[in-house]
């Protein structure tokens, strides 16, 4: 690659910056080109290329690439310091070109229309409709419970695979309103990592394979893959995708599903209730199945032993992406998720 060439790829990346911020002030325009036109195409494109492959393509990728990046820079630490424009010019290329691959794949996505405004929900909510909808989830949320398990005080429990699960959220989203095609969801090959980091899942941009930890519960798995796959069709934003995925779940014409919609979404609220008014926490609480607080405990315990002091700076490095992605709450979005679900319950009860 000549010198020219590799500089005006390098020095590429200051016009895309200013790219993306102009998108970013114009959200609609991003909507209706990007996010429900061309998106669609690549995405679908890259779940055919990729599906089908049994294992996860995107972790194999990103396993070579940091095994190369290590290999690379050992190898080439002395040349750097005998020429390190050059260095620095052909590291600035990888960047300027992964930044665009990055965008063009999936990240436009960080800057469509909020959810809400083309679902018509009103996201701000009082204390008493966060009560009010948090009553009814509780009522549901026991309904479902004991419909599968007929005992209180029983926890949920599933013999679905993997596979199973995958190919049931697959079909919930075909009978939902978002449009999803080309199924691909896997076990992370590097869910133990990812279990340590914190995270029980994610979307890789580059392959659009929607990724599970395997070390997930599986009570709630169903609403982790229906969350990654809101990311596969092209809703970036951590609070939007844990929406959909909830509408999938509680929507399901499975009850295994349906549990595991409503449970996260009666977590989410009573934690919700907890901050603003604790007495009214402790009188929800206790109209909950004991079954249903049971298997809060055993998740929270699953997720307990990968517990490590190195978790918050994983967890701090994603929120700073986020917050640059135009998630201004950064990591604390996904809890945003409340002000969504009680505007949809409010427009129904």
């Amino acid at each position: 690659m000549s010198k020219t060439l590799r500089l005006c790829i390098a020095f590429s990346i200051i016009p895309q910056i200013l790219i993306i911020n102009l998108l970013a002030k114009n959200r609609t325009w991003v909507e209706q080109n990007y996010s429900e036109w061309l998106y669609p195409k690549i995405s679908s494109i890259l779940r055919l290329f990729y599906g089908w492959i049994p294992f996860s393509a995107g972790d194999l990728l990103y396993s070579t690439a940091f095994g190369f990046g290590l290999w690379w820079g050992f190898k080439n630490l002395k040349q750097f310091f005998k020429t390190p424009i050059q260095s620095i010019l052909n590291l600035l290329c990888v960047v300027s070109v992964l930044y665009f691959v990055f965008h063009l794949f999936w990240g436009l996505n960080y800057y469509r229309l909020p959810l809400y405004k083309k679902q018509g929900i009103n996201p701000i909510y009082t204390t008493e409709q966060l009560l009010r909808t948090t009553e009814h989830i509780i009522k549901n949320s026991n309904l479902i419970h004991l419909k599968l398990v007929h005992n209180s005080s029983a926890v949920v429990n599933t013999t679905y695979t993997f596979d199973e699960l995958a190919v049931l959220s697959f079909k919930g989203f075909n009978n939902s309103v978002f449009e999803y095609d080309n199924s691909s969801q896997k076990y992370s090959l590097l869910s133990t990592p990812l279990a340590y980091m914190g995270f029980s899942g994610y979307l890789n941009p580059f392959t659009n394979e929607a990724q599970v930890n395997r070390h997930h519960p599986k009570n709630s798995m169903p609403l982790t893959l229906a969350h990654e796959q809101a990311h596969q069709i092209g809703y970036a934003a951590e609070n939007e995708a844990n929406f959909i995925g909830f509408l999938v779940c509680a929507n399901h014409s499975n009850d295994y599903f349906k549990y595991s919609g409503y449970s996260f979404a009666l977590r989410y609220c009573l934690s919700e209730v907890f901050k603003r008014d604790k007495e009214a926490y402790k009188s929800l609480k206790e109209r909950i199945n004991p079954g249903i607080l049971i298997d809060f405990e055993k998740r929270s315990a699953k997720w307990a032993q990968y517990n490590n002091p190195l978790e918050p700076f994983f967890k701090s490095i994603y929120s700073h992406f986020l917050k640059a992605n135009a998630q201004d709450k950064g990591i604390e979005s996904y809890s945003y998720v409340v002000g969504l679900i009680v505007g949809h319950f409010e427009a129904q009860l």
